[in-house]
């Protein structure tokens, strides 16, 4: 009998060998598993009327942002909003902008707007009134800069502009239309 042992301990040893490894390749596989579960796009907040103010190191406040609401993914660090609304704060007057939606980008303070975007700059001093409409407006929240390559119109003051692709620059105050800019002056009435 001890014979037999002999000649089945390799076969024994092997085949305890072989259900080690099964069993460790299936613990860590689960764990892979696992832990790429944790990574999925799935909202870890959820939140109603949503307000966000960032502020510089000098705690001056540069940028307020609402939202009706909005929802925070973990994997990626971003931010889906709805009704969401983006307002510049630095610089002399304040421009906000409006859209059914948006994803903003933590790491690169970039926010996206989609859908029915407006923009606008009340008038202030010899500055008169801009508004803007486009489709799609990449806004970057710490250069107070808004970016569209969509169709847009602008209007300041007396003048309306339409074009292809704008940027407007909200700490120069310079808008600049990049293509098929065409401008109409609307005449003042006289009494």
């Amino acid at each position: 009998m001890n014979d037999r042992i002999g000649t089945y301990f390799p076969l024994i040893i092997a085949a305890l060998l072989a259900a080690t490894t099964f069993w460790l390749e299936q613990v860590v596989s689960n764990e892979i598993h696992d832990s790429k579960g944790n990574l999925r796009h799935e909202p870890d907040l959820i939140a109603n009327q949503v307000v966000i103010d960032r502020f510089d190191v000098t705690g001056k406040h540069i940028t307020h942002i609402t939202s009706v609401r909005g929802f925070h993914y973990p994997d990626d660090d971003t931010a889906d909003f709805f009704e969401p609304v983006v307002t510049f704060m630095r610089a002399g007057q304040p421009a906000v902008f409006s859209s059914q939606k948006a994803h903003a980008e933590n790491a690169t303070k970039v926010v996206e707007m989609q859908g029915d975007v407006k923009g606008n700059r009340a008038a202030f001093g010899d500055t008169p009134a801009m508004t803007m409409n486009t489709e799609a407006l990449t806004v970057l929240t710490d250069d107070e800069i808004a970016r569209t390559d969509q169709p847009v119109v602008l209007t300041h003051g007396a003048a309306s502009i339409t074009g292809v692709g704008m940027e407007w620059n909200n700490l120069t105050g310079v808008f600049t239309v990049n293509n098929q800019a065409r401008t109409t002056f609307l005449a003042h009435k006289q009494h």
